[in-house]
């Protein structure tokens, strides 16, 4: 793996930082996770860590954005997060003194800071407005994880993509000429990756939702044409939805 080291992004004047757990830290935290920090440019494709790695450290993106996925017995990977700026990676792993319970990689060329697991530890001591924002992060994420696998067990693969497909929108769509675009450039396998099902599945379901007149593909942009119509195949609350 080429990984190429980088200039270190200064903690106390990266904008990423904003976005993430690290938004309410004093300037003590700042400097000395700014000292004890590495920082690394990686390419898309590229693997940060993986899965069953023995997890020496956190990793927080400031640019780009990486999948987190677990394989299963037969090799097939199902994609349990997708990260950006902001977000914290291997954490979970760190606090329960657990190898990376995932594969980390690059969806996007990416620069990603790292800090050991002792020194984040000095930090988190330090800083109990941290330490509830990392465990405000964890319930959510926990909620996320079983809204994943009760939608999974009792919902079809139709309404599936289409809660997907409302969920992506929500996070990275950004208006077009014909509708919202996704701003996320993800393979058909990795958007099957994301909800459980196979690849072909996967080009089924968006080849139907294109021929309805839902959604418009270009190769990998998606163009989010009737929302509406997708709310109502996902049978999802309008109000509650994205909540």
């Amino acid at each position: 793996m080429n990984v190429n080291k980088t200039s270190k992004p200064e903690c106390a004047h990266c904008e990423s930082r904003l976005l993430g757990v690290f938004c309410d830290l004093e300037k003590s935290g700042l400097i000395e996770c700014n000292d004890h920090k590495t920082s690394n440019t990686y390419k898309k494709g590229q693997v940060i860590f993986y899965e069953g790695n023995v997890a020496h450290g956190l990793y927080c993106i400031f640019s780009g954005r990486v999948k987190l996925y677990k394989s299963g017995i037969s090799g097939r990977q199902q994609i349990v997060r997708i990260a950006g700026a902001g977000d914290l990676l291997g954490y979970r792993s760190v606090f329960a003194d657990e190898p990376y319970h995932a594969t980390a990689e690059v969806l996007e060329d990416a620069t990603i800071c790292c800090i050991d697991k002792k020194s984040f530890y000095q930090v988190l001591a330090k800083n109990p407005a941290l330490a509830l924002n990392i465990i405000q992060k964890l319930s959510k994420e926990l909620r996320s994880a079983e809204d994943l696998a009760t939608s999974i067990a009792q919902r079809s693969v139709r309404e599936r993509m289409a809660e997907l497909l409302c969920l992506l929108k929500e996070a990275y769509g950004r208006q077009g000429k014909k509708g919202v675009i996704i701003g996320l450039q993800l393979s058909r396998e990795e958007v099957g990756e994301m909800i459980g099902i196979t690849q072909e599945t996967a080009i089924r379901l968006l080849s139907e939702f294109k021929k309805d007149g839902i959604i418009d593909v270009k190769e990998r942009e998606i163009t989010i044409l009737d929302a509406k119509a997708l709310i109502d195949i996902a049978n999802l609350d309008v109000i509650n939805a994205f909540s």
